[in-house]
């Protein structure tokens, strides 16, 4: 009898702790406690039962049991475990986990006689890459929906009490809701999604995005063109792990699948998993030295192909970086029907730290999904032309629609930030910040039409002018999408001369960037730093304007000009210059040189010439911004700019008959484990017999301010040649040398070597014609300078070294100076600093 009893209890409790399958069912999402970010591919499970569920891509996940349990347990690489009790009993309950980022926990290390069983798995997939990579495809395109936030986080009791945070005080306790219980608070201030078509050709290279429809919300937001076409995300987040390095934001992360895999990372092979049908490798990846540009994470690897099916990869705080806490990618890929495996669903967050202890921190979180791919059906040459494309009536803010646009809808979390961005940006305060942080970007102050400024070149002090004072303008698209108008006035408070421009172009063509202008200058300027050599470094030119002002001239130039990308990646662009040349040093040119001594002088001249201009620069991709487009090339295939001048005597004034021809290009590559290098190339041949400063004056430096184009340890205007070919060589160890040293390390330096050669040579009737000319003409003059030549079979020769990231911004660089020794009044040695943002 008390058998039958005891049996009868037995069969009772089994019965109330573990009901019939299917029975108690768990919901919930787990999410990273600093930011909130779902965290895919999370482990979740009842304590003391050996049955779980694996998080999806969205963090979210449901655990159908017929058992129960008191506990319940989420845990995942890189973060603490975390257990919560639950209702015993209960048919359905939800239950959310935020896990707090921690270092790799190792329970238990294995080691094994012989090698790693993980190596033989990654050498499977390093032999199985050409058939798995997407790279194989002659073209690809599929559906494609993008999300983006930016949040504010990091925030502390400090940064509470600022007065903007008060006038939102209403709204950060429903932020705080959004955190969850263990989570802290992130403020979202602006959020987008867009859907479209992304498209790919292997050869050529070509990437074309196509946005239809957006929807954007968020503080400062004005005008959406610019962010419709970043919202897309598969021209900037478009990570391939098949690849030896993964680049973002300039820098080069090494693969865990490339191939210098076994040098850069620590593998642990775990058990085989069930991936979406797929039985894979579970595989975590530990950095061998935490600082260098790797990541840690886990991936999940086929078993039959050797495919990369998941992974998800972050770099932490520790990695030679700077204003970075934290980036991560996580991925999920879905083989096609070739076999080449192309990305499903990515999502990318990059947590920037704050600045200054009493700040906050920003937040980005980017999250991409596609589907309906079609392989192996390229589209032809022209149709990838246009990198962007966003339709005319993009801007879809109805809910209806997004409801059957989306690829998942959107999370609690989610609907809940879209409608509270709206209480941050009304408010006055925060506008204000917003225009702020507006003009230090742009440089501009914005009034909707109309743009002021760039504020950097607003004021400078030198020895001519005294104080210079310049205001400039330019229009944007709301003013006319297709012509655009430029300007600025100035003068100096001890010159007392009035400077002006005036430009006007017309945009004829987006799709190939078909542009014609005319503009009229008079200013002051300096010989070998003129805006033609500087370039774009709009930065380093307002810095020309500030101190002794050697070199300097007036000139006044009118110019017509026509541009045109004819053919994708080739930009051809003529135009029709004068240029007056009136020096403010002693400066005088013969004649007629033949006749020596007896020959007349000049100490001005004018100059009237045609250009045409060809740049090359295979796969660089763009982005319009109104009736300006935004480069997002890296420049690792080497830009080739190839440029004609010849010059019309008689015409317009001009003094001289000509011709020029220049050859510039450009390259930054990476060398391995051994860091970044950039080079510069450039060469030059005129035919003509000219005065110096129409020959190529080489860029010296006498300043304490490194710049890359110039010659460190060279004069100003130190040497002058008819023809050349130089090459300036940078390379960046990114941490390699000092990541190693102990104590060191923690300040993040990274070590920096330069070389710069110059080959050059002056003809002699080229130096004739500055002989012995440079006597005392007018009281005007300040200073005056040889123009001399480089000997043909000697070439100037410098070297470089020193330390990046000094404090994050500083670089410090030593130039010794190898030839030339005796010249003049030369500087063998110099150091040199600048500022430097980078990651």
């Amino acid at each position: 009898m008390k058998l039958k009893f005891s049996l009868l209890l037995a069969f009772f409790l089994y019965f109330t702790v573990f009901s019939s399958a299917g029975q108690f069912v768990i919901k919930g999402r787990v999410t990273d406690s600093k930011n909130g970010d779902p965290i895919p591919f999370a482990s979740v499970g009842l304590v003391g039962v050996s049955q779980g569920a694996t998080t999806n891509f969205q963090g979210e996940f449901t655990l159908n049991s017929k058992y129960s349990a008191d506990s319940l347990f989420a845990s995942f690489v890189g973060y603490k475990k975390r257990v919560k009790k639950i209702t015993r009993g209960a048919k359905l309950q939800e239950v959310d986990f935020q896990l707090e980022p921690s270092g790799r926990e190792m329970a238990e290390v294995i080691v094994y006689s012989g090698e790693n069983p993980a190596f033989k798995i990654l050498r499977g997939v390093i032999r199985n890459r050409e058939k798995n990579d997407r790279s194989k495809l002659s073209a690809y395109e599929y559906d494609s929906y993008a999300k983006m936030e930016l949040d504010v986080d990091n925030i502390s009791d400090k940064f509470k009490e600022k007065k903007v945070m008060k006038d939102i005080a209403q709204a950060i306790k429903k932020f705080e809701k959004i955190a969850g219980e263990d989570g802290k608070l992130v403020i979202p201030t602006y959020i987008s999604e867009s859907v479209g078509k992304f498209y790919y050709l292997e050869s050529p290279q070509r990437k074309k995005e196509t946005i239809t429809k957006t929807n954007i919300k968020g503080v400062g937001v004005k005008d959406g063109s610019l962010i419709s076409q970043l919202v897309g995300g598969n021209l900037v987040a478009n990570y391939n792990f098949y690849q030896n390095y993964v680049g973002f934001f300039g820098k080069d992360f090494a693969s865990p699948i490339g191939d210098n895999w076994k040098g850069s990372y620590s593998y642990f092979l775990g058990d085989t998993v069930n991936v979406d049908g797929h039985v894979c490798y579970q595989m975590d990846f530990d950095p061998k030295n935490p600082m260098d540009l790797v990541f840690r994470g886990q991936m999940w690897i086929d078993t039959t192909s050797f495919a990369l099916v998941q992974i998800d990869a972050a770099v932490d705080k520790g990695a030679n970086l700077n204003f970075i806490d934290k980036i991560k990618i996580s991925q999920e890929l879905e083989q096609t029907s070739s076999g080449a495996w192309l990305p499903a669903r990515t999502r990318f967050l990059i947590d920037l730290e704050e600045i200054t202890k009493g700040s906050a921190g920003m937040l980005l979180k980017m999250y991409i999904s596609n589907k309906d791919f079609v392989v192996n059906k390229p589209h032809e040459l022209g149709f990838y032309d246009f990198t962007t494309e966003v339709a005319e009536d993009a801007m879809q803010p109805n809910p209806e629609f997004w409801k059957y646009a989306r690829h998942e809808p959107l999370s609690t979390q989610d609907l809940m930030a879209s409608a509270l961005i709206d209480s941050v940006q009304n408010l006055p305060i925060v506008r204000t910040y917003v225009e702020i942080a507006e003009i230090i970007l742009s440089g501009y102050k914005k009034f909707n039409d109309i743009e002021v400024g760039p504020y950097v070149s607003s004021f400078a002090v030198n020895k001519i002018e005294g104080a210079r004072l310049r205001l400039g303008f330019r229009t944007n698209a709301n003013f006319d999408k297709h012509w655009i108008l430029r300007g600025n006035v100035g003068f100096g408070t001890k010159d007392l001369v009035p400077k002006y421009s005036a430009e006007v172009n017309y945009l004829f063509s987006k799709k190939k960037w078909t542009v014609a202008g005319l503009r009229h200058s008079y200013d002051i300027e300096r010989v070998g730093l003129t805006p033609e050599l500087i370039g774009d470094n709009k930065l380093f030119y307002s810095f020309t304007r500030w101190g002794a002002f050697s070199g300097a001239f007036f000139r006044r130039e009118s110019e017509a000009f026509f541009s045109s990308e004819f053919y994708k990646g080739l930009t051809v662009t003529t135009s029709l210059n004068t240029r007056s040349f009136d020096p403010l040093f002693r400066f005088q040119y013969r004649l007629n040189p033949e006749l020596g001594r007896a020959s007349a002088v000049q100490d001005y001249y004018q100059e009237t010439f045609a250009t045409v201009e060809f740049r090359f620069a295979k796969n660089e991709t763009f982005i319009m911004n109104g009736n300006e487009r935004i480069t997002l090339a890296t420049k690792r295939i080497p830009v080739v700019t190839l440029k004609y001048q010849h010059g019309f005597k008689g015409f317009l004034g001009g003094d001289f008959t000509y011709d020029r021809v220049t050859l510039k290009a450009y390259q930054t590559f990476r060398l391995g484990t051994l860091g970044r290098s950039d080079y510069t190339f450039t060469a030059g041949y005129t035919p003509s017999n000219l005065p110096a400063p129409l020959l190529f004056p080489h860029l010296g430096n006498e300043t304490f301010f490194f710049v890359r184009s110039a010659y460190s340890t060279m004069n100003y205007f130190e040497f002058v040649s008819d023809q050349y070919a130089s090459l300036q060589y940078n390379h960046n160890f990114e941490g390699l040398l000092f990541n190693r040293i102990p104590l060191i390390k923690k300040l993040k330096w990274r070590f920096i070597a330069s070389g710069n050669i110059l080959l050059g040579s002056q003809r002699s009737a080229n130096r004739e014609i500055m002989k012995d000319v440079n006597s005392p003409l007018r009281s005007k003059f300040l200073d005056q300078y040889s123009f001399d030549s480089l000997d043909p079979n000697k070439p100037f020769a410098e070297v470089g070294y020193g330390i990046d990231n000094i404090f994050k911004i500083l670089r410090v660089q030593a130039f010794h100076r190898l030839t030339y020794l005796d010249h003049g009044n030369p500087q063998r040695f110099r150091l040199m600093a600048s500022v430097n943002f980078s990651f």
